[in-house]
């Protein structure tokens, strides 16, 4: 009760709870007849659960190395299911149907609970900060989370700067979708809309979040070698 107590005095933690809250009970996959897919909600979902139950961990867990742990299997558990969806949209039965890239795919719960891996991770690096050092191997177990090695490093505008660019990228590559359901629903249609001229935008923008991704720990990199050493 006291973690939670704590957990609930800081805003980004309450609002990592408030995000894992969110995915539990929205999509979680989406209804899509011409393929034969169902809809389920996140409390539908083991993996959901299980991104849920990590960020919970990262924000409750009073020890900072288990913190870290659960921070990690949260972001490992909502790359493979994005990297599934990626996969599903290339097997004969999504592809023959239209030409979907896994944006489409990826459903608002996913969203939801990325957030709230952004939060949990914003919370830890705050508790790593208030140790008053200059940063161990947690550093780089951080910077796994876009950014998040340099609010470590109480370079928190920095570090924050590539939090939003590899959102912003993964978001918009979401937007570029016609039938992605974190803008607009298609639970029911029963026909795809027409196919786009061309799906280069999107894999554009994700080849982006990629790239963001890898500066942000290059940049990590950088200033961690730049502090003066003990």
């Amino acid at each position: 009760m006291t973690r939670l107590r704590s957990a609930l005095d800081s805003p980004s933690a309450l609002l990592a709870l408030i995000a894992v809250f969110i995915a539990l009970v929205s999509l979680w996959t989406i209804s899509i007849p011409k393929v034969g897919a169902s809809s389920t909600f996140g409390f539908q979902s083991p993996m959901c659960w299980l991104a849920v139950l990590a960020v919970l961990g990262a924000v409750l867990v009073a020890n900072l190395t288990l913190s870290t742990a659960f921070l990690l299997a949260a972001e490992l558990v909502l790359v493979a299911w994005y990297a599934w969806d990626m996969w599903l949209a290339t097997t004969s039965g999504y592809s023959s149907q239209y030409p979907f890239v896994g944006t489409d795919l990826v459903s608002t719960a996913w969203y939801a609970a990325a957030f709230g891996l952004l939060f949990a991770a914003a919370a830890v690096a705050r508790r790593y900060r208030e140790r008053d050092d200059d940063g161990g191997a947690e550093t780089w177990w951080l910077a796994a989370v876009p950014g998040f090695g340099l609010v470590r490093l109480d370079r928190t505008a920095r570090g924050l700067l590539w939090t939003v660019l590899v959102a912003s990228a993964l978001c918009l590559a979401t937007l570029d979708s016609p039938i992605a359901p974190l803008f607009q629903t298609v639970n029911g249609m029963a026909d795809l809309p027409d196919p786009l001229p061309t799906r280069a935008p999107t894999w554009i923008l994700l080849g982006a979040a990629a790239l963001f991704a890898v500066m942000s720990v290059l940049d990590t990199i950088r200033v961690r070698r730049r502090l003066p050493h003990p």
